[in-house]
């Protein structure tokens, strides 16, 4: 052996050794040394990085709902994009016995599994780098059943146990390690294993069943469509399925679509009604979007323990118990807002669904359109259920929030797992329906009609942004105006205060506009900024609108009009979302022609007017003429509108008397049209009925119980006690609660009686919200301490708490329950149930409580739905309260308060 072998020899024995003593650990560790050198890598927070995206899941869950836990065996296809020794995706909970990867040369390769935060950001490590290539992962786990409504969850109900799931936002990680967010589209292999008299629904219907030697069957279920994560579905029980009628084809779809209804053992009746008026409003959706419906088959699915009221799973649509078994008797407002929120959800199969969108930023968006819709389908399909005007009261019901220095944009960034919670709110429903309205309302239908269609063609089975929305609106109208106006609604926060006013030179009509940010009287919101305003006015009340675009702080425009008019109706059709600012003198003209305006002008400038007298711009008393010129107007919903505004007043009047004064000018206001309405159905009902019924629900409530008025109160009572038949169903609510109100103990041991029996989710309800109107404040305690009940489910005491403020008096006492019990409420409930604890508080209504509540929940705040914002408005809520303190009474003029004119 020659001196130069030997020394080979001698450094390879060296090498080996070295590797020996270091072990396996070592090497990985060399291998990892480009992070080792740069610091540990920093997990991902709402955006998984683009290291893998998954290509196809195959999974396979057992589920069982008398058991505790579930398991599942998982295969994710992935397309590794870079060489990496590790991936990150998402899984909460899981407890992962076994994990490997298949390399694409067919390798088996061990890997681990990690869950690094709270969250569900989870890692899976590699013992070396491995290629860009396409992999299988392979992960076998357990994980219990969600107790907080959430993920795949168990709830039990006469003794017997089922499983349901909610995966948006983030959910769908407690239930499979996945890729949970919207941009990983890919289709899904679903089989589940149940036990014998137990029935499984998801996505798509099965293809082939298995009976296993214990006794369970595996069930296969045919390929999913690309769909993301949050857009799965199951349902696990003795359950009942109904079949409904089935959808015709139409147009392009040449296939009928079965529909069934899915629900608790013994509750497929109930079912009736919704599956009959599915096909129509389904059909209408079709056509609007002139795309064929891509699921193959369609699932109503009911569950008793739900706290949204509808969810848009592809082909599996879930809804509360309380919104989908409603009876063609219920009241009229109970089948109209199963109707909207059923037409939302089935838009959804297009638009989000088909057509989904890329990131949480954009979620308002698919949200918007689908709040946007809802009611014109319902309209185009039922005219007589009255959802014209729909999106118009939301939008104006928006601006109370919007209103707030802390709101937040319509499209707003996404850095925290908070941030995805709060995109599900009012701004997003609400505001961006009531942005999408004026836009259409701008351009007309049939332009706005077909952006939307060539937005959805242009991505099907695929992912979306804002930005693409907007390129298919600018490809249909050519303004790019109109496009800046809509980025600027959908950035910034806020709504701006229009002022308008006009002049008659020589050369015709002029219209001057101001504009800047409205805000209430006390709020600290900066007003500098400037939206893009879509604006149309009528010079006569009855003549065609002209449309103008706001651009800049301060604007003139010239109208060719023949005639100088004596009033000018500003926001014409109702549909701009503004706040008006007007003078005196032209808020009077208004108002002289106010009971003659279309019924969506009439409600946007009530509004308006209301946001001036907030913001002490003008007097109360011009507000309460308003709303007393309404009061005798047909539209159910215009005639109504005043009435939580004159709560409000009566609620901050500053002194008793000028609250019995008040309340004596509002009974002779209203007084007359309740007797023109009826307790009872009457002529009226005969000519108009669902308007009538809409009307006499809202104002029997607001006379026997904001008003208190005793006629009323012993008419209702008798009704309930002495009617032969049911009393009319709009009014059987406002009549339980003048009983409790009126007997106390005897009657609310009745209704907490009928709360541990029943199983009607909409009596139980009903008796919830009963409950919150209860004045004994013995018995009000009492009361709160049903959230402790083992009887009440998790979505009713939620609804428990956030009625709390029904009646303002027991505020303070509630204030001091939540301090007293907080433990027990985060033990009992989830974070719905925390984030839900400050709303009642924001009428407390003094600074020191503001200083009192944000001290409290500030440290808590990551635990609550919504996190800091959740608190941020509470708090700003209860400040303005305290700024405002006696309400716009307080800033009115003595000579022109109500109780000076009343007392004469």
């Amino acid at each position: 052996m020659s001196r130069l072998t030997s020394l080979i020899l001698a450094l390879l024995l060296a090498v080996t050794v070295a590797a020996l003593a270091s072990g396996p650990a070592a090497a990985m560790d060399r291998d990892r040394a480009p992070e080792t050198a740069a610091g540990p890598e920093a997990p991902p927070t709402v955006r998984l990085p683009d290291t893998a995206r998954p290509l196809r899941y195959r999974l396979n869950l057992a589920i069982d709902p008398d058991e505790n836990e579930f398991s599942g065996q998982v295969e994710i296809k992935i397309a590794l994009l870079k060489t990496a020794d590790h991936i990150w995706l998402n899984g909460r909970g899981l407890d992962v016995s076994t994990a490997e990867v298949v390399t694409a040369k067919g390798e088996h390769v061990p890997a681990t599994w990690d869950q690094v935060t709270s969250d569900g950001a989870a890692r899976v490590d590699f013992p070396r780098p491995l290629a860009p290539q396409t992999l299988t992962l392979r992960i076998s786990y357990t994980a219990p059943f969600d107790g907080s409504l959430d993920g795949l969850y168990r709830i039990s109900e006469s003794g017997r146990n089922y499983a349901f799931s909610q995966f948006e936002a983030i959910s769908a990680r407690q239930a499979w390690p996945c890729f949970d967010e919207p941009r990983f589209k890919t289709p899904y292999d679903i089989t589940l294993t149940v036990k014998a008299g137990d029935v499984a629904v998801t996505n798509t219907l099965p293809v082939r069943e298995e009976t296993l030697p214990n006794g369970h069957r595996r069930l296969t279920f045919g390929a999913t469509r690309p769909l993301p994560t949050y857009l799965l579905a199951f349902a696990v029980g003795p359950l009942d399925i109904v079949r409904g009628p089935t959808i015709p084809p139409q147009g392009a779809r040449r296939k009928p679509i079965p529909l069934r209804g899915v629900a608790l053992h013994g509750k497929g009746p109930r079912l009736a009604y919704a599956l009959s008026v599915t096909p129509g409003l389904f059909l209408t959706l079709e056509r609007y979007f002139d795309i064929p419906y891509a699921y193959g088959k369609l699932d109503l699915i009911a569950a008793p323990d739900f706290d949204a009221v509808g969810m848009e799973n592809a082909g599996t649509i879930l809804y509360s118990e309380q919104r989908l078994l409603v009876a063609p008797d219920d009241a009229v407002d109970a089948r109209r807002r199963f109707l909207v929120l059923h037409a939302h959800e089935l838009a959804h199969q297009w638009f989000g669904n088909l057509v989904t969108p890329a990131g949480w930023d954009d979620i308002w968006l698919n949200e918007a359109f689908a709040s946007w819709l809802a009611p014109k389908a319902v309209d185009a399909w039922q005219p007589r259920m009255l959802t014209a005007r729909v999106v118009e009261q939301e939008a104006l019901e928006a601006m109370d929030l919007d209103a707030l220095a802390s709101t937040r944009a319509i499209h707003q960034p996404i850095a925290t797992i908070s941030d995805i919670e709060n995109a599900f709110d009012n701004i997003t429903y609400r505001k961006g329906a009531g942005v999408l309205a004026m836009v259409e309302g701008y351009i007309g239908t049939a332009a706005f009609r077909k952006a939307v269609t060539t937005h959805l063609r242009r991505h099907i089975d695929g992912i979306a942004t804002a930005h693409d929305f907007f390129g298919a609106l600018a490809d249909t109208v050519h303004d790019p105006v109109l496009v800046d106006a809509l980025r600027s609604y959908i950035n910034l926060p806020g709504l701006p205060r229009l002022s308008m006013g006009w002049t008659c030179p020589r050369d015709g009509l002029q219209v001057q506009t101001a504009q800047r940010r409205y805000r209430p009287l006390g709020s600290v919101a900066d007003t500098a900024q400037r939206w893009t305003i879509p604006l149309c006015v009528r010079p006569h009340a009855s003549s065609a609108p002209s449309c103008m675009m706001v651009t800049a702080p301060r604007q003139t425009f010239a109208l060719h009009q023949s005639s100088c008019p004596s009033v000018l109706i500003p926001n014409a059709a109702g549909s701009g979302y503004f706040h008006l600012s007007l003078t005196t003198e032209h808020w009077h003209r208004l108002l002289g022609v106010l009971p003659r305006l279309p019924a969506a002008e009439q409600l946007s400038l009530l509004e308006s007017l209301w946001g001036e007298v907030r913001a002490g711009h003008q007097p109360q008393s011009l507000y309460l003429t308003a709303a007393v010129g309404v009061a005798n107007v047909p539209a159910w919903d215009v005639a109504a509108a005043p009435f939580p505004r004159l709560k409000q007043l009566l609620e901050q009047a500053e002194t008793e008397e000028e609250r019995a004064a008040l309340r004596l000018f509002l009974l002779q206001a209203w007084k007359p049209v309740l007797t023109r309405v009826g307790l009872s159905p009457g002529r009226l009902d005969r000519v108009a009925p669902e308007n009538t019924a809409l009307l006499r629900e809202r104002l029997v409530a607001f006379l026997a119980l904001d008003l208190r008025e005793p006629g009323l109160r012993a008419a209702l009572m008798d009704l309930m006690r002495h009617a032969d038949k049911r009393p009319p169903a709009e009014v059987e609510a406002t009549g339980m609660a003048v009983m409790a109100q009126e007997l106390g103990r005897p009657y609310v041991s009745g209704l907490i009686d009928r709360l541990k029996t029943s199983t009607d989710a909409q009596e139980r309800e009903m008796v919830v919200d009963t409950l919150n109107r209860v004045t004994d404040p013995v018995l009000a305690a009492e009361i709160r301490d049903l959230s402790f009940a083992p009887y009440l489910k998790l979505n009713e005491v939620n609804m428990l708490i956030r009625g709390q403020g029904r009646e303002a008096s027991h505020l303070p006492a509630y204030w001091a329950w939540v301090q007293d019990n907080i433990a027990h409420l985060r033990a009992r409930g989830s974070t719905t149930t925390l984030g839900a604890l400050p709303l009642p508080l924001e009428g407390l209504c003094s600074n020191q409580a503001a200083a009192q509540v944000e001290a409290f929940f500030r440290p808590m705040a990551g635990d609550l739905e919504g996190g800091g914002r959740t608190v941020d408005q509470a708090v700003e809520r209860i400040r303005l309260c305290a700024a405002q303190h006696g309400g716009p009474l307080a800033q009115t003029p003595p000579s022109q308060k109500p109780s000076s004119a009343l007392r004469q």
